[in-house]
Parts: structure tokens; sequence; C-alpha cells
């Protein structure tokens, strides 16, 4: 299992250099990354735009004040149908839905009040649609409502950020935007 000690690595190239390691691993394998703190904000970037990043069996573990050793594992392809409900695929607070495959499909849940921190999604159309309870989803700063049953369509170019008003549970595609 390939390790990168990203600690030594200047702040500004340590995600290129993750996603190049990441890049090189073949399916079912993981990327073990030692960093100087929580890679949280590293586990949503992958989540959101590596489909082949299997956030679901993400793990990190702090080993001292500034050693954490986190896990990043590439999905195994498989090709068996399989049927599934949406509150039974794991992961909290999201899950890819189909791990490895394009385009990029989350569930997200959140319990009310609870939110996402504000992200975006280069390269991506996102479709939003809220499936039980509703969501306020502020797009740069712009506040939309989004209940169950409705759908927000937007540029992934735009900064997101959902909160749940109630408890509630949304599907999220992450659709590569063509070459136009």
């Amino acid at each position: 299992m390939p390790e990168l000690d990203v600690r030594e690595i200047p702040p500004n190239e340590r995600h290129d250099r993750i996603h190049d390691a990441f890049d090189d691993l073949e399916p079912g394998e993981s990327l073990t990354i030692v960093n100087d703190h929580d890679p949280k904000p590293l586990y949503y970037e992958l989540s959101a735009e590596v489909p082949a990043f299997d956030d679901e069996a993400y793990a990190v573990e702090r080993e001292g004040p500034e050693r954490f050793v986190a896990e990043l594992p590439k999905a195994a392809s498989t090709s068996e149908p399989e049927t599934v409900r949406i509150d039974d695929i794991d992961g909290e607070p999201a899950a890819q839905v189909l791990p490895g495959s394009e385009p990029k499909t989350v569930r997200l849940s959140l319990p009310a009040g609870e939110g996402v921190a504000e992200h975006d999604h280069p390269d991506r159309d996102v479709l939003f649609h809220a499936l039980e309870g509703a969501f306020d989803v502020a797009l740069d700063g712009e506040g939309h409502r989004v209940e169950a049953g409705e759908l927000l369509r937007f540029d992934g170019e735009r900064s997101v950020q959902p909160t749940a008003r109630e408890d509630a549970t949304a599907l999220i595609v992450l659709a590569p935007r063509g070459d136009e």
C-alpha cells in the first residue's frame, strides 16, 4: 500500500501530489497519507470530485499532535446489479451511490439545522434533488429553498452550502461538464 508523507511538501502543492498518487492506484488499493492536520477538506474534495474515491471506506487516525494518518481507498469495480434503499447507503452525512462511477452521485442526509461547509464542484454541473425534508441551499451566498420533490440545477463553479431546515435527504448528481 503506497504511503505519502505530505508534511514536508509545501501546502499549495499537497493536493496535486495526493491526486497524482491516487490516480496511480489500481481499483481496490488505498493510498496512505501522513499529514500535520486532519485532512477533512481533502476528504470533501475527493468525495465531490473523484468518482473512484471510496469515501465510505475512508479512515483517519490521529497519532499525535501533528501526525494524522489517513487511508484514501480507490473503489473496486463491480458489474453486478444491486437493489438498495437510499436510506441504507452507508456513509454520513454523505455517501456515494455509485462508487467509482460517473456521473458522481451522492446521497446527503442531514439532521435539522446541520449543514455542509461552503465548497464548489469545478468542471461539474450539479443536480440537487431533495428527496425528504427541506434544505436551504446557498449558492454564492444567495439562498434557495429546496423541498422534497424539487430539483435545484446549477453550475458547479458556484460555491454551494446546503443546510437542512428539518431532517432531510437529497440525491446529488455531479455530472462532468462536456466540451461545448
